[in-house]
């Protein structure tokens, strides 16, 4: 697979934020959270209780589940003070010590530097909070994104996760935004530590378990008047309560999910889908709904076909634009493309493969965002790149369904589907455009539904050799520019050099005798059936990360950046069962890097079942760039540390560089070293033009473990 570099997208597009909408971004901010504390001081019976008030500057966050002045008021009483705490001063000073100097430049800094965070008033702190809870909350979220969130809600926090759960459209099926969720755990967590609040665990108990005791706490702060002395005490015991008993009570009650339609705040406006001003943040959030549909076809395709002969196709030509849903189209592509573009006899595969090169599945997915986005862009010539993305995210990634949002935002469709697709063919690298372009939008002699209905569910060695036929009667042959270039290719003496000549041999060799991977993975699903029962055969592995390290990566160069654990997913069957009827079931495991530590280092293996890409964060995949789906409910390496030292000042990384780092890997249109284990010479010429080969056996042995 080869093509033109091309500009990546989003690369010169404007996020609309500049340092000077950031500064009048963070003043209305302020302005806002200056009032909140205005009022909360007027419930506040500071008078008969003096020590609310330093309480207040030291605790009283406005964020939390409640609108924000109960957030303060509850955060406020809630904080066990102590001895000093015990301070009398006028309601003046103390709005004094809340308001923020906006001619102090260091305010503005987004994240504020950790050295200044302490020296900084409670509602530029609680400001600090409210944007670290979002961007830890939601991948891909930069803090100037946060920032336009908080404004549209009026900084409350339950009205921006609402705008944002709007603007990411999840899929149907996927989990709402979850208050006892892990995520949103640690999230708030992170937002408590970057708030310098004195007693992050304590402020946890008490945001957390509030929500079982709204009720009762709305009942006490639902009068708009100074709080009497025995109402503040009440409150202080049902939220001292509620910190000793949160975690018995939280295993009790039922799991409760917010949609945006029960955020008071988040009143949505029809219309309003310019709240995405991150054209980058489109971009990988298409990525990973893409990588899930990439999940979803390996999972219908059957096992042997796929480990003998459909890897190569997928990962060539497995494209998931065409006339169909984007699961659909990757499967027929890749039946389409094995039949017309079989590999050179002397190159097939003579051994079944165990996984998916990380890679290179990565880059196919990132070739049919690609793609897509430039047949869109060719039937609707006024369309921008970010409306693009932005159809494409409301539409699910389905094409058809795309172009009918496209029309019905009032744009005018031109062009030809032929010429769109030849658009799309050259901008995602395919081998022979004109080939795809003919197959593409040629009918298959088949009903559509009764296609539609065929691939929905797994297919067996029958269907997909009905598939074949189908493909194989429909399908144009190969362009006359193709075959001017196959009739040059006599034999493979004419494409590679002698060092390319045995570097393919040994790579491939040393791709099939890879154990590692393998062997870890039945290990982890054997000690899976010891605990549920039920044995499991692997039927892929399609996603490794072996640069998991224990503990903080601060100190990662004092151990030599040995990274002793690795995440990876797998799709397998139970035994026995029928592959027609039984779906193949994502895995998720946590394994160690060395051949003989498992008992030190115990492997976890979880199903990863309505999970996605978006739903979780891991810092070690997220850093590494790498496209590992973890499980909603669990403890992995990577979950918490980083990201609470990322809040606290302590970790040089910041949500900015992580972002970044993970785009440079997943919107990866480029060569991969990968592609000599793939190797066709009639297909990948160029390869071999561009990447002549030295020394083949110096680089067998500094490849380390294909991954």
């Amino acid at each position: 697979m080869h093509g033109k570099p091309l500009r990546r997208i989003g690369e010169d597009c404007p996020d609309g934020a500049t340092s000077k909408s950031v500064r009048q971004d963070i003043c209305i901010l302020l302005d806002r959270i200056h009032g909140f504390y205005e009022s909360a001081l007027d419930r506040l019976p500071a008078e008969r209780i003096p020590s609310l008030t330093t309480r207040l500057l030291k605790a009283g966050v406005c964020f939390g589940f409640l609108d924000p002045v109960s957030n303060i008021i509850a955060n406020t009483i809630s904080y066990t003070p102590s001895a000093e705490d015990e301070i009398e001063e006028e309601e003046e000073i103390i709005i004094s010590k809340v308001r923020t100097n906006t001619k102090d430049e260091r305010i503005f800094d987004i994240p504020l530097y950790p050295e200044t965070v302490d020296s900084m008033t409670v509602a530029r702190r609680s400001l600090e909070g409210l944007v670290t809870f979002l961007c830890f909350q939601y991948r891909y979220l930069e803090k100037t994104e946060a920032l336009r969130y908080l404004r549209l809600a009026g900084c409350d926090l339950l009205g921006a996760v609402g705008f944002v759960e709007q603007d990411r459209k999840r899929s149907p099926g996927e989990p709402v935004f979850n208050i006892m969720s892990p995520t949103t755990r640690i999230a708030l967590e992170c937002a408590a530590l970057s708030a310098r609040h004195p007693k992050p665990a304590e402020l946890m108990g008490v945001l957390l378990s509030l929500m079982s005791r709204t009720v009762k706490v709305s009942k006490i702060l639902g009068a708009h008047c100074c709080l009497p002395s025995a109402a503040v005490k009440r409150l202080a015991k049902l939220l001292r309560a509620s910190i000793d008993l949160g975690a018995g009570r939280k295993k009790k009650r039922k799991r409760g999910e917010l949609t945006p339609s029960n955020t008071e705040s988040a009143e949505w406006r029809p219309g309003m889908h310019g709240t995405f001003r991150h054209t980058q943040t489109l971009k990988l959030l298409l990525l990973g709904k893409i990588h899930g549909f990439y999940l979803e076809a390996l999972a219908l395709l059957p096992r042997d076909g796929l480990r003998k002969l459909h890897h190569c196709s997928l990962i060539k030509g497995g494209y998931c634009y065409g006339p169909l849903d984007p699961v659909s189209n990757i499967i027929l592509n890749t039946i389409w493309y094995g039949t017309a573009f079989p590999m050179h006899q002397d190159f097939e595969f003579d051994f079944q493969v165990d996984m998916i090169c990380t890679r290179t599945l990565m880059r196919i997915e990132c070739c049919s965002l690609y793609g897509i986005v430039a047949f869109l862009r060719a039937r609707f010539s006024s369309l921008s790149e970010h409306d693009a993305l932005w159809h494409l995210l409301l539409a699910n990634v389905d094409l058809r369904l795309a172009i009918e949002m496209v029309q019905q935002s009032g744009f005018l469709i031109g062009g030809t589907d032929l010429d769109a697709y030849k658009k799309a063919a050259v901008d995602s690298w395919h081998s022979d455009p004109d080939a795809l372009v003919k197959f593409t939008t040629l009918s298959l002699d088949i009903e559509p539904t009764k296609l539609s209905h065929m691939l929905a569910h797994a297919l067996d060695d029958c269907t997909v050799e009905h598939l074949t036929m189908l493909v194989s009667k429909s399908s144009p042959t190969k362009s006359k520019k193709r075959a001017r270039l196959l009739n040059k290719v006599s034999s493979c003496s004419e494409i590679l050099n002698k060092n390319q000549k045995m570097l393919i041999p040994a790579i491939r060799k040393k791709f099939k005798d890879q154990e590692f991977y393998v062997r870890k993975v039945n290990d982890a699903l054997k000690k899976k059936s010891q605990q549920t029962g039920v044995d499991y055969e692997l039927h892929i592995i399609c996603g490794v990360n072996p640069k998991v390290s224990e503990g903080s990566t601060t100190y990662l160069y004092k151990k030599r950046f040995k990274y002793e654990y690795f995440h990876i997913n797998f799709l397998a069957t139970p035994k026995g069962s029928d592959p027609a009827t039984t779906p193949r079931e994502l895995f998720f495991a946590e394994c160690s890097n060395g051949d003989k530590d498992e008992e030190g280092r115990p492997s976890l293996c979880l199903p990863v079942l309505g999970s996605s890409i978006d739903h979780t964060r891991c810092f070690f995949c997220e850093h590494s760039g790498i496209n590992i789906v973890h499980p909603y409910f669990g403890t992995y390496i990577g979950r918490r540390d980083d990201f609470q030292e990322m809040a606290s000042g302590r970790q040089d990384v910041l949500i900015q560089t992580i972002i970044g780092r993970y785009e440079f890997q997943v919107d990866g249109m480029f060569t991969l070293k990968e592609d000599w284990i793939y190797f066709d010479p009639n297909m990948d010429a160029k390869i071999a033009q561009m990447n002549p080969i030295p020394d083949w056996a110096r680089k067998v042995r500094e490849w380390g473990r294909i991954f």
